[in-house]
């Protein structure tokens, strides 16, 4: 587990632009300010990754997402009961940034049980965005070594872990009818 210094550091590095690497419960993401533009157009860069392609937005509470989508309680319910990891397509709100947005105006969102995840959303106050640490086209990265073989000096901070990740992506339902887009 990465420690606090470490997650604060992380967060000051977000906060400033930067693009960092870091564990979920799932794969290596890698993230950065949703609400940055420059920072969410580095991250296409650095993956070699189409424009259009959305993101999800990973965050430690439901709170930290809740000014960018519109869920009914009912929805907001069902999010929060999710054991397992679930990506939802939801409708977006009026605040979300347009680059962030599908032209159905929705956002991929996930609400992340991992510890660290958490922590730094916390210390952020505001979700970060995650996508596969890879290249496109590339196997997800499973450890702090194939982030380095594929990205080398390009990311502003790693945040490693020794557990195993099970390198299967996040389950993504569209949330309006429960439609499972990847299981």
């Amino acid at each position: 587990m990465a420690s606090d210094f470490s997650i604060r550091r992380a967060a000051y590095i977000i906060r400033c632009g930067g693009i960092i690497a870091y564990p979920t419960e799932t794969i290596y993401g890698l993230g950065c300010n949703p609400l940055d533009a420059a920072a969410v157009e580095k991250i296409n860069t650095i993956k070699q990754r189409p424009l259009n392609k959305q993101f999800i937005l990973l965050a430690g509470h439901i709170d930290q997402i809740k000014p960018l989508i519109n869920l009914s309680d009912e929805q907001e319910n069902l999010i929060r009961q999710t054991s397992e990891p679930t990506s939802w397509i939801v409708d977006a709100s009026t605040q979300a940034p347009a680059w962030l947005t599908s032209p159905e105006n929705t956002l991929t969102i996930r609400i992340s049980k991992n510890n660290l995840v958490k922590k730094l959303c916390h210390t952020l106050r505001h979700a970060v965005i995650s996508t596969s640490a890879n290249l496109t086209g590339k196997p997800p990265a499973k450890n702090n070594l194939e982030i380095q073989k594929y990205f080398g000096g390009i990311l502003d901070m790693t945040l490693a872990t020794n557990k195993k990740l099970n390198a299967k992506p996040s389950k993504i339902i569209r949330l309006c009818d429960n439609h499972i887009i990847r299981n």
